[in-house]
């Protein structure tokens, strides 16, 4: 979705670890089918030889096996496609591991059924699918794939056995759905306590990075996270195409307004329009203290209409907002002055991009100020 040149939906900080945490499940998926796929195939050619019987036929098994890693290839180049591996996909990614699982379990009820059923020397996998499932997807979803397995392994034993079968037969499908069952409750629980103690580690990982990014007056990222972030923003513009911008803005008048209220006004002042720029900005964008009276905002997958918009908005409402002691100053308010550069249309470093951001605020200053600037090639030509 695209709203004044801002595509992409908001995301917080915290959606985008369980973004990275969701997708680095989503790709232990596929690499642990290429395990399994190799297991499968070393096994069936041991056992035949050791009980001198191939259990599947051998034209069967390998119309299953190159649908298994055919399918894997598929799931890989869909992860490694343009534009899926971003945040803003969150949702996407437990779907894919759960269409994954169900593939999973569509070949291997498949290896079961060809394989000799009940008998199927590879029966005792479904436990190992029960268990990768509860770590991958919701419970919910790990508890519908255990039940659907206790239901196809009881459904191939009566299919073998008949209805009439003897109570030791009928036993060991019983106790073989216990197993599953149990399988399914044990991982489960296991899996719980595993997320509520990286719940744990991620609270105190966010709290103390927070900490050591965060400016503890305006409390926006501080100077080292944003070079930070905007050095992977370049690095991930590039690789996917995206756009993005930069604002750099600073307050009219600052040292006039401090040397009339004083530093501690001055500081209530630079916090207020913090908050106001949270207000105005989406989660999405990082917002900085750059210094002294000085921001900078970066706005991922913003073209320069969008990022003009949204700068020109916090201007107009920094313009009308209430500051304590702004009387005093000969202007009789605080204003903002602004200046905005887009990647890829100019620079493509940071600081190349920096400078041109500062080169449309020094224009908006020296055009009278209370203003915002969009970066062109005609002010390098009126610089120059």
């Amino acid at each position: 979705m695209k709203m004044n040149g801002r595509d992409f939906p908001e995301i917080s900080e915290s959606d985008r670890i369980h973004f990275d945490i969701t997708l680095t499940k989503t790709q232990w998926l596929i690499r642990i089918r290429w395990i399994y796929s190799f297991f499968i195939l070393i096994f069936f050619i041991v056992h035949s030889y050791l009980i001198d019987k191939f259990y599947i036929d051998f034209f069967i098994f390998s119309s299953i096996l190159f649908f298994s890693i055919l399918g894997n290839v598929i799931f890989m180049v869909i992860l490694k496609k343009k534009g899926i591996l971003i945040p803003q996909n969150l949702k996407l990614l437990p779907v894919l591991a759960s269409i994954q699982l169900g593939f999973d379990f569509f070949i291997l009820s498949l290896y079961v059924i060809f394989s000799g059923g009940f008998e199927s020397p590879v029966l005792v996998l479904f436990i190992f699918f029960i268990l990768v499932s509860a770590f991958v997807v919701k419970h919910p979803k790990a508890l519908f794939y255990t039940i659907a397995s206790v239901s196809l392994i009881t459904f191939i034993f009566f299919l073998d056995e008949g209805l009439t079968v003897s109570s030791q037969k009928l036993a060991a499908l019983v106790a073989f759905d216990i197993f599953l069952i149990f399988s399914f409750l044990i991982s489960s629980f296991l899996s719980r306590n595993m997320m509520e103690n990286e719940a744990i580690l991620q609270d105190l990982f966010k709290k103390t990075r927070e900490l050591s990014i965060t400016d503890g007056l305006t409390q926006l990222y501080n100077q080292t996270f944003f070079f930070e972030r905007l050095k992977q923003e370049i690095q991930q513009s590039k690789r996917h195409k995206f756009q993005f911008s930069v604002i750099i803005l600073d307050v009219d008048y600052f040292k006039q307004y401090n040397d009339s209220n004083g530093h501690i006004y001055g500081s209530r002042a630079l916090k207020q329009i913090g908050s106001i720029m949270k207000r105005v900005f989406r989660l999405s964008d990082v917002l900085a203290r750059y210094g002294g009276d000085e921001f900078v905002v970066l706005l991922p997958h913003t073209d320069s209409v969008g990022a003009f918009l949204a700068a020109d908005r916090l201007r107009e409402i920094v313009e009308h907002e209430r500051f304590e002691g702004e009387s005093k100053m000969s202007e009789g308010k605080i204003t903002l002055s602004l200046g905005i550069t887009s990647f890829p249309d100019f620079g493509d470093s940071v600081e190349e991009i920096l400078s041109d951001a500062d080169k449309a605020l020094y224009h908006a200053k020296q055009m009278g100020k209370n203003r915002t600037v969009l970066f062109s090639e005609d002010l390098e030509e009126k610089e120059a």
